[in-house]
């Protein structure tokens, strides 16, 4: 998180962000019920970084056409 703040600014990394982490956040709340923090910190996490991995692959196919 520190170096896409350092690299995109820190306004850039926050709208950039905003969507997957939002979704992450109301998947998370819904499906991760598995009774340790621990776990659903990761399960939260990896949903954070799946999903912001789509919106680029998404993103780069826009700006290609």
């Amino acid at each position: 998180m520190f170096t896409l703040f350092r690299i995109a600014g820190a306004r850039n990394g926050m709208i950039v962000e905003l969507l997957p982490f939002a979704a992450s956040l109301i998947i998370a709340q819904m499906f991760f019920k598995w009774g340790s923090f621990s776990l659903e910190l990761a399960g939260f996490l990896l949903a954070w970084w799946g999903l912001g991995f789509v919106q680029a692959q998404i993103l780069r196919l826009f700006r290609r056409s």
